[in-house]
Order: structure tokens, then sequence, then C-alpha cells
């Protein structure tokens, strides 16, 4: 049974994250792509800012090393499907294409 559980939970959030990323219009992406101030601040936010900001937490709190451990992971994580739950309509895209910038880059 926890099998079971365990797989219908991924195949749920891969659903979710499909499904999201499927009512992305093409277009507005083309149209983000040419937005370079804001592909740049997202990836700098996503690289720069959130994995300091997360380190300094854990050394302001003092926290223990496996409440510690996970902050700097979730934080040093950039990107996720759940930014996208708090954009609406057609800014779908310049959540994404911030996520897809380093992803591309780091292709080649």
């Amino acid at each position: 049974m926890t099998t079971f559980i365990e797989i219908s939970g991924n195949l749920l959030l891969f659903s979710l994250v499909f499904c999201m990323s499927a009512t992305v219009d093409m277009n507005c992406m083309k149209a983000q792509l040419r937005n370079r101030k804001a592909i740049l601040t997202g990836v700098g936010l996503q690289f720069v800012v959130l994995p300091f900001l997360g380190f300094a937490t854990v050394n302001a709190l003092d926290l223990s090393h496996a409440m510690g451990i996970t902050l700097l992971v979730v934080t040093s994580s950039p990107g996720g499907s759940y930014s996208n739950w708090y954009v609406t309509n057609k800014r779908h895209s310049l959540s994404i294409t911030p996520d897809g910038a380093p992803f591309i880059c780091a292709q080649y």
C-alpha cells in the first residue's frame, strides 16, 4: 500500500506541474525571452539572493543541523512550479522563463 501511495503521489505531482506548464502561451514565452532585465533579475534572485538569505537565516536562528540543511537545500534549489500558483494569467511565462534560462544554459 505504501508503494501505491508513493507512486500515485508522484503521478499527481507530475500531472500538476505538466498541466500548469501546458497553460503557458508560447507567444507570451517568446516575448518574455526578449525581456532580459526580468530574466536576469529572476536568475540573480534565485541563484544569489535566495541561497544567501537561507544561509543567513540558518546562522541567525542557530538552527539544528537537520533543520539548517533542509532550509539550505530548499533555498538553494531555484525554480519550482509552486511559484506559478501566485502568478496571474499572462504572467506564467514571466515566472517560467527565469527557471528555464539556466536549464538551457546548463546544456552547453
